[in-house]
């Protein structure tokens, strides 16, 4: 047995607005469970301190920290985890305080509270996609009982702790190995706490499976969660629905149930994929809604109708207030230049993406006629000013979308540079020469007026609708 305290420290604005459930800790906590090493206790900022509005953001740090310094006075623990899941936002549509984008002060405060606040003999353990991608921020000048943990650890995380407690030291950093478990949803009385918000308000999520397949040239999850990728059975998935349909079940008056495939492409590969999602309808698990990060060209018409017999990315009504079943079906192409898709290290080029496209047009033309849905609707997603975009990408992006009329269309300007990326080695010398220097929000430099002027000119006319906030630009057409 062991006394092990977790803590969850996303208290981000956005976190504010649409609170995440931490998957990570409670996978933890089972992990821990397992091994025979006790239950441990998971302290959720967000939610033990409660709802604040972005502009109260001194009263929630304060709060946070009083939580933290209150629960390490409580007893003596062998071994404090830290969950640090955000350092910034790669959407930076907030404006005025820093720290409305930038967390890495925030999160730096609350690391000082433990340090200062926790007995000298607790060893402290930190880890998550935050701190996976850049360890050095948060270890650097940290006592030696601090280590630190990148990628996935639901094996690896136990057996340090294991090791702290029967001899008293472990490595400063390491990484799961191998293969290793996979963790699974099992904290009932934290699911519950999250399936008391609104509808709207929260986001569940949980993996099917650990890395995506994939080698973007700006993602740091490759090197997070390594080259390969680690499969759950399908079986396995549908057993953590269960507990969360059970748990929801419970709730006096529940919003609908809804929630994510959290994994980083959740249809890559797509026969996995398909298999979860055939496993979920053959046990009649039909939430409210769920959607997941997927691959633009790994889709096919099985996998679609799946999607729609589950609510795959589900509407209840369509947005212009009328009532009935709608989809609004999401395609992260990024870019519809074969050039740039290549640059950015995609799987698929122009024409994957456009049969991908024929085979959800010709899916949604079927529902519609038979009644299966009463409204359908598609978008793109798109990440212009990666280096070497021009004109003549842009324009070629412009044309995929006249050519598929997507109802709507998100762009984000500029890519986040993260330490290293593919990205990070080829801008070394003109955007950062220290990987500190990455630390803080680093884009590798787009001239917006001049994407504005490209779009207007070689978007059809009636692609009229724009609005922009930050560096996120919305389009939009009458339909």
């Amino acid at each position: 047995m062991a006394d092990v305290l977790l803590i969850d420290t996303n208290t981000t604005p956005f976190n504010e607005a649409f609170p995440v459930y931490p998957i990570g800790l409670d996978y933890l906590q089972g992990a821990l469970a397992a091994e025979g090493l006790g239950p441990g206790h998971i302290l959720d900022l967000t939610r033990a301190g409660g709802p604040l509005a972005s502009r109260d953001l001194s009263a929630r740090g304060a709060r946070s920290l009083a939580l933290i310094k209150k629960t390490l006075a409580s007893q003596s623990w062998d071994v404090v985890g830290l969950s640090l899941r955000n350092i910034d936002s790669t959407y930076p549509t907030l404006e005025g305080q820093a720290e409305l984008h930038h967390y890495l002060p925030q999160l730096a405060a609350y690391l000082d509270c433990v340090q200062e606040n926790a007995a000298p003999q607790t060893h402290v353990v930190l880890g998550g996609t935050g701190f996976s991608m850049m360890p050095g921020a948060f270890l650097q000048g940290r006592p030696d009982t601090w280590h630190g943990l990148v990628g996935p650890a639901e094996s690896a995380f136990p057996q340090m702790v294991r090791t702290i407690v029967e001899e008293g030291e472990a490595p400063r950093l390491s990484r799961q190995e191998g293969g290793g478990g996979l963790g699974r949803l099992q904290n009932r009385e934290l699911l519950a706490r999250y399936l008391e918000l609104p509808i709207g308000d929260g986001t569940f999520g949980l993996r099917t499976k650990v890395g995506c397949g994939q080698a973007c040239g700006y993602c740091p999850y490759p090197l997070i969660n390594g080259p390969g990728q680690r499969f759950k059975d399908p079986a396995e998935v549908v057993e953590e629905l269960k507990l969360l349909a059970s748990v929801h079940g419970e709730r006096p008056t529940p919003a609908p149930l809804r929630f994510m495939f959290a994994d980083d492409i959740f249809n890559r590969p797509l026969d996995h994929a398909k298999a979860v999602v055939a496993a979920m309808k053959s046990e009649g698990i039909i939430p409210y809604s769920w959607h997941a990060y997927l691959d633009p060209a790994q889709i096919d018409r099985e996998f679609l109708e799946l999607v729609k017999d589950t609510n795959g990315w589900c509407r209840h009504e369509h947005p212009d207030g009328s009532g009935g079943r709608a989809m609004f079906f999401p395609f992260d192409m990024e870019s519809g230049s074969d050039r740039m898709l290549a640059r950015l290290g995609k799987p698929y080029d122009r024409a994957k993406l456009l049969a991908s496209l024929e085979e959800f047009r010709g899916a949604a033309a079927d529902w519609l006629r038979g009644g299966e849905l009463d409204h359908v609707a598609f978008g793109f997603h798109l990440l212009l000013g990666y280096p070497g975009e021009d004109e003549a990408s842009v324009g070629e992006t412009c044309d995929l979308i006249n050519r598929a009329r997507p109802h709507q269309v998100a762009v984000q300007l500029g890519v986040r540079v993260y330490p290293d990326t593919p990205l990070a080695r080829r801008t070394k010398g003109e955007l950062w020469r220290e990987e500190k220097d990455l630390y803080q929000p680093t884009f590798v430099p787009v001239d917006d007026n001049a994407v504005l002027g490209w779009l207007r000119k070689h978007l059809d006319a009636d692609y009229d609708r724009l609005s922009r906030k930050g560096n996120m630009l919305l389009i939009s057409r009458e339909d």
